[in-house]
Order: C-alpha cells, then structure tokens, then sequence
C-alpha cells in the first residue's frame, strides 16, 4: 500500500504497525473468549445454571454467525478509522449497560447485540494485520496468533473474572474489556486516516430477509440442544416447537438463498470435498473437546477441588495449546500434508480421552492429571489451525468467505452439539449406574455396615436419631453419585478415545485428501 493510500497517519512507523493492532485484537478476542469459557466449570464459580450459561454464550456465538455475513459491506462502506471507532463505541456501550443490570431477559437482548458487534469490530484487523506482516507466511502467523487466542482467552478471562470476584464484584471484570477498548479506541484515533481500505459501496440490498431466517434457525436450534434435557425433549412443547422452528427456517434459508439474486451464502461451496470433510472433521474435533467440560465437573463434585485451584491447573492445557499452535506453524509452513497432521493430531486427542479414563477414581492427584491436560492442549493446538485453513484454502478466492461462513457456522452446531451430548450422557449413564448400585447394594455386607455405623455414630452426636439417619442416608446417596459419575465418565471417555482412533484411521487411508493450500 503506497504513503499516499495508506491508512495510516504519516508519523506512524511501518514496524509498530503489527505489535500496536495485535494489542488491539485483546479486548475483541477477551468477548470472544466470553462465549468459549467451560460453562459447566464458569457456572461453579458465578451461581448460575449451567443450561442458562451455555444458551447466554450460544446466543451470542449465533449472532456472531449471522454478523459475518454483512461484514464485508460495511468495510465497504465506511473508511477503516469510522468503522473501527463506531464498533468500538457501540461495544463500550453495550458492555457498561450489562453492569447496570442483573436481569435475566435483558441480559439476553444485550448478549443479542454484542455478538455482531463483536465480530464486526474485529473482523477487519485481521486483513489490516496480514497486510502489514511482509512475510510470505502472513496469513498462517495471523490466524496461528487468532487461534491460539481462541484456545487459550478463555482461561484468561476466567482468571480475570476469578481476580474480580474476589477482590471487587463481577462488574470489574467488565470494566477491564471496558478500558481495554478505551485503549483499543486511543490507537484507532492517532494512528488511522481518513483512508479507504476498500472501493466504497452504497450500504443496500444487505438482504436482511436472509439474515433473519438464519438467526430464528440458529438460536431455535440452539434453545432445542441446550434446554432439550431439562425440559424432557419432546414431552415439552417449548422444544417441539423450537424444534420445528429449527427445521422450518433452515429451509427457508435455503430456498431464499437459493432463488435471491445476491445470496448470502454460496451452497456451490458445499461441493468441494474438503470443505465436507473438514466440517466433518470439525464435528468430532469439537465432540472430543466437549469431554473436558467432564473432567471440570469430576474435579469439583467428586475430587473437591476448589474452583480457583482447577483455574490454576487449567493452565497445564495452555501450555500444551500454545505448544501445539507452534508446532502446527511449523508443520503447515514446511508443507507436510494434511493428513499427516491430522491424523497425528487426533490419534494424540484420543490418547488423552484414553488416559483420562485411568484417573477417575475418588481422589486423584495433580501429577496425574497434569501429563493428559499437557497432552489434551497439544492436540488442540495442532488441529485447530490446520483444520481451518484445510477448509478455505480448498475453494476459489470468489468462494472463500462462503467457506469461512461454513467453518464458523460448523463451529457453532459442534460447540452446541457437543455440550449436549455430554449433558445427556452423564445424565443417562450416572443414573442408571446409581440406580444398579442401589439395586444391588448388600445392606448385609461387612463394608456397609461398617460405614453406615460411622456415619450414623458422627451424626448422632449433633441430631436426633432420626435426623442422624437421615443425613446420613443422604451422605451414602452422594457417595453413589459420585461413584456412578465416575463410572460413567470412564465409559464415556473410552468412547471419545475409540471415536478419535477411528477418524485419525480414515484420515490415513483416505488417499483424496490432499494439500492444496499451496498449489
């Protein structure tokens, strides 16, 4: 880009460009990692249900989905510096209105609007970045650097929440994103230009029909996923008709976009054969992710661990992300194919599913838990990164932001998906296994005797006998649950381990794939 179309004040140095607007990329990603954390281990530690905090990050991520397909049009509309300072505004708005209030219902409506703000704040840096790095790798350092924040934010963020809670409210956590944006808002006042990045376009035929169809579509799938289990699935009408809602405006979608002159989403993209397999292959990536949301739970209902030590201890998994991120840069910059990569990155995801299976007994120590959350991490990194550029280095230019839609809407279907499919599992599992032990619990045998007397012996001393046989028959019960969730967690596991053997075997001898990013 020459001085005279540059974006760029004339003062700013060509060097600071990068390190400044990865700096401004923080308060964006800190939203972003906002709808990634670990619901069931946030909700320990912030009082909430754990179905109300998955829908509030799913809300979002859906509108999210439906924000990047206008994105682009206000690039074109707006010049860099009032685009960037507009968004920016809008989220510091948004974000103080949340501190204002604890309603549930209004939450939502904020949540609502925050996810496209969201995406359309950041959206833009990234080209901006990429643009500016002179190097012939641009593209796979700003995503390795995006996605590494992706895996990584939601253990900061949380920390960040842990230090305001503690020392302040829940709002200060909020006010942090606030004043990193303010800084964000400083660096796009002095360092940008009036300037255009692209040929301006006059904002219309933005095809808002088709956005809409989409949002109904994704947050009725979402509510149906999420809230599927406590409402009895289809014994509830809330989730027949969520349900009905989901399959009625996804064939609307599709028929609208299918006879529209300037469609939203091009389906020809669907046709490429990488871009199915990667959306597949995103699909179990996420199902096996899902797992990690077990191991949080064991950790605070079986093991006892308090939630500020599991905090800690998740940053074993970062260290093992941010290694897998450097190593899939090396292994994507020298070329190695595909399905090596992939391949060795799943056959490592499942090794860990594996050896997590070996841990679930009533204590565990952290030297045990610690080799598997390194590995875990390792794994993750190595596959997210390749799995992305797999997926839109597979299609023409003309067709890549269709390919990016299909690979964040798959995102968002995997992360619901897979959040209920652990739900329902540890609830199926854990109560038929607590409801055979109870079945075939011998109340004759020495062992329960023997901790039945204990147990009945503490409790008489505070409570009248029957109040002592009482709390202590509630005791027994909550040693069977935590018994039976650890059974059911090792089952579940080895699933997960058989699921990842298997993809990581079809990668291998599924000769059609290809390394094509470079061609």
């Amino acid at each position: 880009m020459s001085q005279e179309n540059s974006i760029f004040k004339k003062w700013v140095p060509q060097k600071m460009v990068v390190p400044i607007f990865m700096i401004t990329l923080f308060p964006h990603m800190m939203i972003l990692s906002l709808f990634n954390m670990n619901s069931t281990f946030t909700a320990s530690f912030l009082d909430l249900e754990v179905d109300d905090l998955q829908f509030l990050f799913s809300l979002a991520y859906a509108m999210i989905v439906c924000g990047l397909f206008i994105h682009v049009r206000f690039f074109h509309f707006f010049n860099v510096r009032n685009y960037l300072l507009t968004m920016t505004m809008l989220n510091i708005i948004v974000l103080f209105s949340m501190t204002l209030t604890t309603n549930k219902e209004l939450v939502l409506l904020l949540r609502f609007i925050q996810g496209p703000l969201t995406i359309l704040e950041g959206a833009i840096l990234l080209p901006i970045i990429m643009a500016n790095i002179k190097n012939e790798n641009s593209k796979l350092i700003t995503y390795s650097f995006l996605y590494g924040l992706i895996l990584t934010g939601d253990k900061i963020t949380t920390s960040i929440a842990k230090f305001a809670i503690q020392n302040y409210n829940h709002n200060m956590m909020v006010y942090t994103i606030m004043i990193l944006h303010v800084v964000a808002l400083t660096i796009y006042v002095f360092f940008f230009n009036q300037n255009r990045m692209f040929p301006k376009k006059p904002l219309y035929q933005l095809n808002l029909g088709g956005i809409f169809l989409m949002m109904i579509s994704l947050i009725s799938g979402a509510f149906f996923l999420i809230y599927g289990k406590k409402y009895n699935w289809f014994e509830s009408s809330y989730i027949v008709l969520a349900f009905a809602s989901t399959l009625i405006f996804s064939g609307l979608f599709i028929i609208h976009q299918k006879t529209t002159k300037r469609p939203l989403f091009n389906f020809e993209v669907l046709q490429s054969e990488r871009v199915i397999l990667g959306i597949i292959l995103f699909f179990v990536f996420y199902i096996l992710r899902s797992g990690m949301s077990n191991i949080y739970q064991v950790m605070a209902t079986v093991w006892h661990w308090h939630w500020e030590y599991v905090l800690e201890i998740q940053y074993f998994n970062v260290i093992g992300s941010i290694t897998g991120i450097i190593l899939s840069f090396f292994l994507v910059k020298n070329k190695i194919d595909f399905r090596i990569i992939f391949s060795v990155g799943f056959t490592l995801l499942a090794f860990s599913m594996l050896w997590f299976s070996y841990l679930f007994y009533q204590e565990t120590q952290l030297s045990a838990i610690t080799p598997p959350l390194v590995l875990q991490g390792v794994s993750q990194g190595m596959l997210f990164t390749p799995l992305v550029l797999y997926i839109i280095g597979s299609v023409h230019p003309n067709f890549s932001g269709s390919a990016s839609h299909a690979g964040v809407a798959a995102r968002f279907w995997t992360t619901t998906i897979g959040f209920s499919v652990m739900q329902n599992a540890v609830l199926y599992l854990t109560t038929k296994h607590q409801f055979s032990m109870v079945k075939n619990l011998d109340k004759s045998s020495p062992i329960f005797q023997e901790q039945w007397a204990n147990l009945s012996n503490k409790n008489s001393l505070i409570h009248l006998p029957n109040d002592a046989d009482l709390l202590s028959a509630g005791v027994l019960k909550s040693k069977l649950f935590n018994q039976a969730l650890l059974v059911s967690n090792i089952e579940i596991f080895r699933v997960l381990f058989i699921l990842g053997i298997i993809t990581a075997f079809i990668i291998l001898v599924y000769r059609p794939i290809k390394n094509r990013l470079f061609a």
